[in-house]
This record gives structure tokens, sequence and C-alpha cells, in this order.
């Protein structure tokens, strides 16, 4: 029996704020690029009271953003160590639950209903948790310059959130509330009550 649709949103967002207060709790005492930050803040600040134009401020946030994203290097790979620690390692050997979907009674089961693949957890992992974006992130920062950066990353980012948005609209009107990341990894999110897994956990 496939899972309730809102379910899976509110496990979504149990899992999020688990990640969210793990990050806090992990970088707090790591204070990295504070100046930058604060430079970026003043500038912000700068846009809203109409003293500089978007193009000036532009001009001035990319290579601030930029440099920050290089001095930050270290807390964004602590960052992705934690979500695919957390959303793939995490959700497998706990049989395709998250803490979320414990609450929430439900699980990533493969497309036969038998238990997900490390494999099945990782591919629909990297497209609905931000990982690839992140993961591009790392890495393009040490070869491209600014402006190929910036653009680049912003254009990942855009093609996974519209990826998210269409997963999201087949999971609410498809019969079987299977995403898109659910088809491409051959996945599916069951109830705990579902009469085959039941079946499947007592051999």
């Amino acid at each position: 029996m496939k899972a309730d649709f809102f379910k899976r949103i509110f496990a979504y967002m149990i899992d999020y704020f688990i990640i969210l207060l793990v990050l806090s709790f992990i970088t707090a005492n790591i204070n990295v690029g504070s100046d930058i930050t604060e430079k970026v803040n003043n500038l912000t600040n700068e846009y809203k009271n109409g003293n500089i134009t978007i193009e000036e401020y532009n001009e001035e946030a990319l290579p601030l953003n930029y440099e920050l994203t290089k001095r930050k290097l270290p807390v964004n790979v602590i960052t992705c160590v934690i979500i695919i620690g957390y959303y793939i390692v995490f959700a497998y050997f706990n049989k395709g639950q998250t803490l979320g979907k414990k609450i929430c009674k439900i699980r990533v089961v493969n497309d036969k209903g038998e238990r997900a693949s490390i494999w099945n957890i990782l591919i629909r992992s990297l497209f609905i948790y931000g990982i690839i974006t992140t993961l591009y992130s790392l890495i393009s920062i040490n070869f491209l310059d600014i402006e190929s950066f910036n653009y680049s990353v912003s254009v990942v980012s855009v093609i996974e959130s519209l990826f998210i948005v269409i997963s999201l609209l087949m999971m609410l009107y498809k019969k079987d509330g299977r995403g898109l990341h659910d088809i491409i990894a051959k996945t599916k999110v069951i109830g705990e009550d579902d009469k085959k897994w039941k079946e499947l956990i007592k051999n």
C-alpha cells in the first residue's frame, strides 16, 4: 500500500529539521568567513535601503560569495558527509527508514516491494536532498572562476529544484504515488502496515 502524500511531506520536514539541528550543533564553533558574511549583510542592507542598484549589488556580492564558499569548504564537506550518512547509509541500515519516516510509519522499498538496496537509496537521495548541487559546488569551486562557478551552480540548482517540483506533483497525482526520483531509482514508499512487507520481515 502506497504511503500517504502528506505523511511523506511531514517525514521530509522532520528529517530536514533533524539535519539542521545536527549541523548547527557541529558547526556552531566553526567561525569561518565571518568578516565576509558581515560585508555581504551590509551590502544587502545597502540594496534594501535603495543606496545601490541591483547591478552594483551583484558586482560586489558575487566575488564575496565566491570567496565565502571557498572558505567554507570544510564546513560544506561536513554537511555533505552528514547528509549522505543520514539519508543514505542510516536509511539503508534502518531498512529504508530515516527518523522522519520512522515517526510517520513509512519506508522506502524497491519497486517489487522488497528491501531497497543501498544503490536504490543512493540514486533516489541524490535527486531530492540537494546532494547533487552540494557535491557540484564542492568540486567546481576548486577549478572554476567566479562567473563560471556562479552561473553553473545556479543552473544545477534550478534543474534540481524543477526535478523536485515534478516529483512532488507526480507523488500527489499518480495512483502509485511514485515521484520521478522513485521511478529512476526503482523505489516506492509504503506504509509500515503493508501486507507484503510484513510477510517479508517475518521470513
